[in-house]
């Protein structure tokens, strides 16, 4: 089964949220697959399985590749894979079963080897990873040395800082009566919306001015309250996205908004990932680097993510990492694809890499 042909029967499967009979039968697929000559570990934590394949035993290896096998709800029509020209179109094509594929295939071509590298895929990562990468590192004590993440940034550009994530619920009380008099009511959005403001105060007023906006962020996704306009509202909630840079973490943005609420609010730390920061020099980034313009032909680029990637899991056990993608687009849109050029590419990026770092 060539790289294009595997690409497209990963597609197959509806491996979502809403279908966790597909997530085992995807890994299931990618065990049988692999086939013998591998250390294999296979896991499952409420409905979500993942396997951890190796050349040697232990759970600590100098390089981890690490990929997720679910994708996000789609029309049914998009489990089923097409091929234009170069383009690859499907559910996950690029996100990330294409990257899946490359890995897969990867190891499949290295069978009988001793390299001390291992693979990592799950079937969560669109729903928090908390069941896959988050469990195996923290409960089940992987590691690695390096971790390679083909999960994010465009045109195989080299993502080597992505911000922490710290999603706040917040809730306030008051006392209700009728709009006419407010004066005798303490309400409830009110005090919400203050406190937001008060937190406002100290993020850049966006748009910033700043192309890379490399900075922190707030974001109020969800404010809910009251019953009708005349009724002051004695209960509201919000939820709060805030994205953080060096030098904060997540125990020094949770105490930051914990202080500005004070006894106001009540505030509850419900989801968060750490800063990945790896050091552009780190000899593994620059192995990589090497790799990849040896493939292409040009100058890498290096890059940061907004957005949460599993790298935050690696960063909270010290663990360096960088994130890639091949050429594509459309992730999560109803013509997701992907170049099959840039798969085969991305492959012999993989293969250089591991003679340069091993």
């Amino acid at each position: 089964m060539d790289l294009v042909e595997l690409t497209k029967k990963l597609i197959e499967f509806e491996s979502t949220r809403e279908h966790p009979e597909e997530l085992k039968n995807i890994v299931d697929f990618v065990d049988a697959y692999l086939g013998d000559g591998f250390i294999k570990e296979r896991f499952e934590r409420n409905g979500k399985h993942s396997m951890v394949v190796s050349f040697s035993p232990g759970k600590h290896h100098k390089i981890m590749f690490v990929g997720h096998l679910d994708v996000v709800e789609a029309d049914e029509i998009q489990f089923h894979p097409v091929v234009e020209n170069d383009k690859l179109f499907g559910r996950g094509a690029l996100d990330m079963k294409g990257p899946d594929a490359v890995m897969i295939k990867l190891f499949k071509d290295l069978k009988g080897s001793d390299l001390p590298i291992s693979l990592m895929l799950t079937t969560d990562e669109e729903v928090g990873s908390r069941d896959g990468v988050e469990f195996l590192l923290k409960e089940q004590n992987y590691s690695a040395d390096f971790a390679v993440i083909p999960d994010g940034g465009e045109n195989f550009s080299i993502i080597i800082k992505g911000k922490g994530v710290a999603h706040f619920h917040v809730e306030a009380v008051g006392a209700s009566t009728h709009g006419s008099r407010p004066w005798e009511g303490i309400n409830a959005l009110d005090k919400l919306i203050d406190f937001y403001e008060d937190l406002k105060k100290d993020f850049p007023k966006e748009p910033c001015g700043d192309p890379q906006h490399w900075h922190n962020t707030i974001n109020l996704g969800v404010l809910k309250g009251g019953e009708a306009a005349n009724i002051v509202p004695d209960k509201a909630e919000m939820e709060l996205d805030i994205r953080f840079v060096e030098p904060w973490t997540v125990s020094k943005m949770h105490a930051y908004v914990l202080e500005k609420a004070g006894d106001r609010v009540k505030v509850e730390l419900r989801s968060y990932g750490e800063v990945v920061s790896t050091p552009e020099d780190h000899p593994m980034v620059q192995k990589f680097k090497e790799s990849v313009e040896e493939v292409l032909g040009r100058k890498a680029e290096f890059s940061v993510e907004h957005g949460a990637t599993d790298g935050r899991f690696f960063a909270e056990k010290g663990i360096p990492s960088i994130v890639t993608y091949p050429v594509g687009g459309n992730i999560h849109g109803k013509d997701e694809w992907v170049s099959i050029k840039s798969l085969h590419q991305l492959y012999d990026i993989f293969k250089i890499f591991l003679e340069k770092a091993l």
